[in-house]
């Protein structure tokens, strides 16, 4: 009895006492805040207010510090000793006002956000104006071969009413920002609004961002809205809610929930206007961008579901840091609250983590017949998304001692993979499948695809949706003899046509990396690969196989699995007219380490 006596009372002394504390979310004039966020600062402790702005939130005995957050009010705290009652966070509003006055460069908030800062100067965020590939198809002028293919102040139908296209509303949003409809600034040009492209304060400082107009493009005027009061003072938002800290004349902390998904919409849902007349979601608006309204239909938004993300769930990865500033504060933060801001999406890392590839291959009636299943398991947008331009290449093929066996039945990669020789990466016309949205002109389906600007209309749609699966199947002829048979399949990310970085001479992509659309053996990124090697043995023509081994393979594995068995095989009854062989299956698989970001 002494010894539970003692180990309770080391419990209790090694154990904090959870106490609560209980009060009200207000405004400064006494209005009750329901659905306010209350935080026990730098902890996942988390509660809502009810109706009436009251609250209840468990906390360790003693000294500690709560917050209070509502969309719309700065955040506001209170150093209380728990247990506590009658705990009032008042919290002021806002301003409302959104002068036009320019908005911070990153230079003035590295000062405190050292790391964070660090991070998005090696972003695609930062580059997002200074991308040559951008300027190429916008004037011609990113690149030595810009010129080439398509050029909007050159050849689009629009280039006389809308100049700018656009451009500059996600690319130079700094500029927009004060001059809404400005074009495209050049590439010589060393001002932040290009250099910084998609800084800090854009999607700090956005207040809201009109939902019902979602394919309105960047910072389009009337449905992005930013928080400038006249007088200048900051106002930075986020999503933690739980940001309590002050610097007169430089930032002042607001809970913006959304802010790792809404502001995403800004730039990444958008469409074109044909007729000029700033409604770009009527019915004669093509999309363009669609990733946002991808996500927003998938289980990846809904917030009761497992599979729940936003945007910065995934592209903004969590990091060990203790801390989101240089500031000496009386805390740190757990692990995994702060996040990285060197945003990222089609690096290695995330488009070998996008899809699950599945291939079976077996000789039945006469053919080689080899089974492809492409699944979206792990991204929570369609794939490929962005820019029509993007596309993703299923690439199948069969050999016989290394000889190349001919397709007799099944779906081929059309001219959009490129038309040439197969050794230098021109698909065109091999067993497999192209993935992408492909936009027409005027000419009508059936065209080439046209860039979004010139766009009447989609002719096809194909890409992965989240959770979506699609089914290939293809037959080859049999070898001739005896044969090691191999059965490939890849999946290819492409940042573009081919066609298109032939006509500019591309090398690199938008941010001077080599571009792998031209590199072999695989000519874009190598997303996922399978291969499947089967022993073929043919006697009297092929009508009986004759005696062999018997391997046991277990069940068919996927691209991400290693084999559990050595293989399988099978034959059909003698005599018959069907072609007899016998398999020896092999599993081997190209596999990464899954990660949903």
């Amino acid at each position: 009895m002494r010894a539970i006596v003692c180990l309770w009372a080391v419990w209790a002394v090694a154990s904090p006492t959870v106490a609560q504390v209980r009060g009200r979310v207000l405004s400064v004039d006494g209005t009750p805040l329901a659905g306010a966020t209350v935080t026990l600062r730098a902890t996942e402790t988390r509660t809502r207010s009810d109706m009436d702005g009251a609250f209840v939130l468990e906390a360790p005995a003693g000294e500690a510090v709560v917050v209070g957050a509502a969309r719309g009010y700065f955040n506001g705290s209170r150093v209380v000793i728990a247990p506590a009652d009658e705990v009032e966070l008042r919290l002021d509003a806002v301003p409302t006002e959104d002068e036009p006055h320019a908005l911070a460069s990153a230079s003035s908030c590295g000062g405190c956000h050292t790391t964070q800062a660090s991070e998005w100067a090696r972003s695609a965020m930062r580059h997002a104006g200074t991308n040559a590939w951008v300027h190429d198809v916008y004037d011609g002028s990113g690149t030595e071969g810009g010129e080439g293919g398509f050029v909007y102040t050159r050849d689009s139908i629009h280039r006389e009413a809308s100049p700018s296209s656009e451009c500059a509303a996600c690319h130079e949003p700094l500029r927009w920002a004060v001059e809404p409809f400005a074009s495209l600034s050049h590439l010589d040009d060393a001002s932040p609004s290009l250099t910084e492209g998609v800084t800090c304060t854009i999607c700090h400082q956005m207040v809201s961002v009109d939902l019902s107009r979602p394919n309105a493009p960047g910072l389009f005027p009337g449905v992005v809205r930013f928080a400038r009061p006249a007088d200048g003072s900051p106002v930075m938002f986020g999503r933690l809610g739980d940001v309590d800290y002050v610097s007169p004349g430089a930032m002042r902390a607001a809970y913006l929930p959304t802010i790792g998904s809404e502001v995403c919409a800004t730039c990444h849902q958008d469409a074109n206007d044909p007729d000029h007349d700033h409604d770009f979601d009527e019915a004669n608006s093509v999309v363009s961008e669609p990733t946002f309204l991808e996500w927003l239909a998938s289980d990846y938004a809904n917030p009761e579901s497992s599979s729940f993300a936003t945007c910065a769930d995934c592209h903004m990865r969590t990091t060990l840091e203790p801390r989101a500033c240089n500031i000496s504060l009386p805390y740190e933060r757990p692990e995994g609250q702060v996040r990285s801001h060197d945003i990222r999406g089609t690096t290695a890392e995330y488009l070998e983590n996008a899809l699950t590839l599945t291939l079976d291959a077996e000789f039945r009636d006469g053919a080689l017949h080899a089974d492809v299943t492409l699944t979206n398991d792990l991204t929570g947008h369609h794939v490929p998304t962005g820019v029509t331009v993007r596309n993703v290449i299923l690439l199948v093929e069969a050999f016989a001692n290394d000889a190349r066996l001919a397709q007799t039945e099944g779906p081929v990669l059309d001219a959009l993979a490129g038309e040439g020789d197969p050794a230098e990466g021109y698909f065109g016309g091999l067993p497999g499948k192209l993935y992408a949205k492909r936009n027409h002109g005027a000419a009508g389906p059936g065209t080439p695809p046209v860039f979004f600007s010139e766009a009447v209309g989609i002719s096809a749609d194909n890409r992965l949706a989240a959770g979506a699966s699609d089914h290939t199947t293809y037959r080859f002829a049999l070898p001739s003899s005896d044969a090691a048979v191999e059965v490939r399949a890849r999946v290819i990310y492409r940042r573009a046509w081919r066609a298109l970085v032939d006509a500019k001479g591309w090398t690199e992509d938008g941010h001077g990396r080599p571009l792998a659309d031209l590199s072999g053996p695989d000519f874009g990124h190598l997303m996922e690969s399978a291969t499947r090697r089967l022993s073929f043995v043919a006697t009297d023509g092929g009508v009986d196989a004759g005696p062999r081994e018997e391997l046991d393979a277990g069940p068919p594995p996927d691209a991400g699995t290693t084999p559990s068995g050595g293989g399988c095989g099978c034959h059909t009854s003698h005599g018959g007219p069907t072609t007899l062989a016998w398999i020896t299956l092999f599993a081997v698989a190209r596999r990464r380490t899954r990660n949903a970001g």
